[in-house]
């Protein structure tokens, strides 16, 4: 049996080796502000802990690999631990961490922990070692911390979700030289940064269909278009009959149902449903169902856009949903040869919009696409890669009392009230 003194001296001598494909690669925006909050910790004494969660397939591994070097390069009291081969090896997070600070004794190190989630007791551990008030921590792990670390943990720890690829990562990872202009200009229906970006992004027309089909995980880069989507498929198939045993202990029958259902909403046709036919399709209760598109919504699978509403209608309706990445879509439905940029273009918007505010949609026929509260006001976001009418955001608009709308289509157009912004310009500003 491998002990864990002998494992630990192993680990360290052979991570830069392991770690070393991480070098070579681009880094994520997210980056620069980890690698800030490594710079005040050793330069300020700046304690505390970062919690990095997000779906499979984002680059969270990689990116702590990059936060390793980093720190290699200013110190070299650094822990990495991966926590999955921890578990598999039996040894538990707490008793790696003492023994490695036993056994090297650091001063001041930078503790990175990648998949914490695999230790039962990560959420205690990681609140034991921040309330020493010694070290700087940063862990990576599913969807799943967030649900189920404890209130103590919750309450001192940093949040930074690592969300799939926005176009202008996507881009910046293939090497081109990018720069964000951002939501603002959109809310604020700022003309000429929005025609700078439209200025930009002209130049990168062609990229635009690769990102929507496969650029938005950083698993797809590198690969050629069928062993992408084949590598996508199958983080789809590990996040149904692996992550979702985190949210509830369902049988193998279900999780089936569950993959069964994710092809269903895939189908553009599919995301306005109802429990009650989504129950008779899949053969299963609707409370079953419904249990289900909650664990694929917290597992990060999913994002889940409520009706606008009272609480009554908001119960009363289906929600939409859309899939956080839209190649984890385009995945399902080149399986069926059925590939709609559109279907694929509203999953970049939500996933954009997703956290600028608070997203709603208008479940009656002819509603809006999506409605966002941001800041106070209300704005009418109408979606399509062909649109270039406003009659329709403008009657939402009337029905949902919003003072701005939003048309995301082919022209460009900025009016006092409704702005018109090509599709292609929209995925350039993040």
């Amino acid at each position: 049996m491998v002990q864990l003194n002998d494992y630990l001296i192993k680990l360290a001598a052979e991570l830069p080796g392991r770690l070393d494909y991480a070098r070579k690669l681009r880094r994520r925006f997210i980056f620069d502000e980890l690698a800030g909050r490594i710079d005040e910790y050793l330069n300020e004494g700046k304690t505390g802990t970062v919690l990095l969660p997000g779906l499979r397939g984002t680059g969270k591994t990689t990116l702590l690999g990059q936060l390793y070097f980093y720190t290699l390069s200013k110190t070299s009291e650094v822990i990495y631990l991966p926590v999955d081969e921890l578990h598999l090896l039996g040894f538990s997070l707490y008793e790696a961490v003492e023994r490695y600070l036993e056994l090297f004794r650091p001063e001041k190190p930078v503790i990175l922990l990648d998949e914490v989630h695999y230790d039962e007791k990560w959420d205690l551990t990681l609140k034991v070692l921040h309330d020493r008030m010694e070290y700087l921590i940063i862990a990576t792990g599913s969807s799943v911390l967030k649900l189920k670390e404890n209130p103590d943990l919750s309450r001192r720890a940093k949040h930074i979700e690592v969300k799939p690829l926005s176009f202008l990562e996507y881009l910046h990872l293939k090497g081109e030289k990018v720069k964000r202009i951002g939501l603002k200009a959109l809310f604020e229906f700022d003309e000429d940064s929005l025609r700078k970006a439209l200025s930009d992004v002209l130049r990168y027309g062609d990229e635009a269909e690769r990102y929507l089909r496969l650029g938005s995980l950083p698993v797809a880069l590198e690969l050629g278009k069928r062993e992408a989507y084949e590598a996508v498929f199958t983080l789809v198939e590990r996040i149904v009959y692996r992550d979702l045993k985190e949210f509830r202990d369902f049988d193998s029958s279900t999780l089936d149902s569950a993959m069964r259902l994710l092809f269903i909403l895939a189908n553009p046709k599919g995301e306005r449903f109802s429990y009650e036919r989504l129950s008779k399709t899949l053969g299963v209760s609707k409370s079953t169902v419904m249990e289900l598109v909650r664990a694929l919504v917290r597992s990060g699978l999913l994002i889940e856009i409520p009706p606008v509403g009272s609480p009554t209608r908001k119960v009363r309706k289906s929600p939409k949903l859309k899939f956080l990445a839209p190649a984890m879509r385009a995945s399902i439905l080149q399986r069926f040869e059925n590939i709609d940029n559109a279907a694929l273009f509203e999953d970049a918007v939500a996933l954009y919009l997703h956290g600028a505010g608070r997203l709603e949609y208008e479940p009656d026929k002819g509603g809006a696409d999506f409605l966002l509260t941001r800041n106070g006001k209300h704005y009418v976001i109408e979606v399509g890669l062909g649109k270039s009418d406003t009659s329709q955001v403008r009657r939402s608009m009337e029905r949902l009392k919003a003072e701005k709308g939003i048309v995301i289509g082919n022209e460009f157009d900025v009016r006092e009230d409704i702005l018109m912004i090509p599709w292609w310009v929209f995925l350039g500003l993040v």
